[in-house]
């Protein structure tokens, strides 16, 4: 009997170890699945088709164009896609660096911090922004400047010094381009100590 229960034992082994090697195998399947689905779904798998596929899109021109913190560069979004002088898109353009201004409330010192960027629809309003960047700042710090606390608080207070900031940039433009040339202003930071 004791060559019997020898006997069983290797075999009990052997499909011990297929077993874990099943599982093993098994395992690596269902990682291997799981990572190329995420790749998939996230799109990585097809990041260089499309890629390829955007370049050949787009002029080459374009492409240099992007939205950066310096005065010089600009955004250009199209409407649409097409490229008809009747729907251009926005080009925003950030008045770089923020404007930081201090003033007075009441006998206590206070900072305010305002990030900007303007919004027009041709490339000659964003260079002459770009070319009268000087006068444009001094305006609007003179105008940061004249501004109380309790209105800066308010939202309403927030959009009226939006909109005073527009007709200053837009005066400006005015004098050089004939036009206003900007349509919006937006805040990118609001920052008040």
């Amino acid at each position: 009997m004791a060559q019997k229960e020898d006997a069983k034992t290797p075999a009990k082994k052997s499909s011990g170890a297929m077993k874990i090697l099943l599982i093993l195998i098994g395992a690596i399947l269902l990682m291997g699945g799981a990572v190329g689905a995420t790749l998939f779904f996230t799109g990585a798998l097809h990041k260089s088709e499309s890629a390829d596929v955007a370049e050949e899109e787009s002029p080459p021109a374009k492409s240099a164009e992007a939205h950066g913190g310096k005065p010089s560069k600009a955004r250009k979004v199209k409407a649409g896609g097409h490229g008809g002088s009747a729907d251009k898109g926005p080009i925003y353009q950030a008045l770089d660096p923020p404007f930081i201004i201090n003033f007075d409330d009441q006998g206590i010192l206070r900072y305010l911090q305002i990030g900007l960027s303007v919004m027009a629809r041709d490339q000659q309003t964003i260079d002459a922004v770009n070319n009268n960047m000087p006068q444009i700042r001094n305006n609007l710090i003179l105008l940061f400047g004249n501004q109380k606390i309790e209105n800066l608080n308010a939202p309403q207070g927030k959009e009226n010094l939006r909109a005073q900031a527009l007709e200053q940039i837009q005066a400006v433009l005015n004098e050089e381009l004939g036009e206003p040339g900007i349509e919006a202003v937006y805040y990118t930071a609001f920052v008040m100590q």
